[in-house]
């Protein structure tokens, strides 16, 4: 089976390598090699991870944006297909390419169905989720109270997102505490390695044991710190439904 190789291991495998090399030719030191890489190595997920997760806050942040335009859309007499194409022109600059899919599907004879499950996938988020029933449900039912249910939402949507932004500006202080204690002792070390003294001693059997044991420590404390840290997300009700 041939074997192959996404972005994601590319740049796990190349920042390896990296940490490598610097530990190994511009340190000097061969006893840092092993957290260098691993460190190294790790740093790639981290990136994508926090990229992930401000891309989802971001996209989140725009649906009582996004509820304005289809509230607007749909009291003007617009259907709720002509309503998500106009997304795509009057809605949020941020979510403009996921609206412009939506149009470009729905002129490819899509089912509204189908754009709806396109738009929780790309925002990935229970708000977008809740959003996609109310709006299924009209479209099935006929409902005369979209609007005033979208509003209702929008509202509940804004206050959240009030209290949430609160929450995280106070517990944000936690990751970023846990980022400097888990790597404070390992800079020093690199700036102790300078010292010949420093490498003969953790080049012993006992200086490797508390390298190694020093490592564990630091990757368990760093998760335990950012669990702690880490607001609880809603659940995704309705799409865990469908499935």
């Amino acid at each position: 089976m041939k074997q192959t190789w996404t972005p994601k291991k590319q740049n796990t495998i190349a920042a390896a390598l990296a940490g490598f090399f610097i530990s190994r030719v511009i340190l000097g030191s061969s006893v840092l090699t092993l957290p260098v890489m691993l460190f190294a190595a790790a740093l790639p997920s981290l990136i994508a991870k926090r990229r992930a997760e401000r891309r989802e806050a971001e996209l989140a942040a725009l649906w009582p944006e996004i509820l304005d335009h289809i509230i607007s859309g749909l009291r003007s007499g617009l259907s709720i297909a002509e309503t998500l194409v106009g997304l795509a022109h009057r809605g949020p600059e941020r979510s403009r390419s996921i609206f412009k899919e939506c149009q470009t599907k729905l002129a490819a004879g899509a089912e509204l169905s189908a754009i709806f499950t396109f738009i929780k996938d790309e925002f990935n988020d229970p708000v977008a989720d809740q959003v996609c029933e109310v709006l299924d449900f009209a479209r099935g039912a006929g409902s005369r109270d979209t609007a005033i249910t979208l509003r209702t939402l929008g509202d509940f949507i804004r206050s959240d997102i009030a209290v949430r932004g609160e929450i995280q500006a106070k517990l944000g202080w936690i990751k970023n505490s846990a980022l400097v204690a888990a790597l404070a002792p390992w800079i020093l070390l690199v700036i102790l390695s300078s010292q010949p003294s420093t490498l003969q001693a953790f080049s012993t059997g006992a200086g490797m044991l508390i390298i190694f044991f020093g490592l564990g420590l630091s990757v368990i404390a760093y998760i335990w710190m950012c669990r702690v840290g880490r607001i609880r997300t809603l659940p995704r009700i309705f799409l865990e439904a469908h499935r």
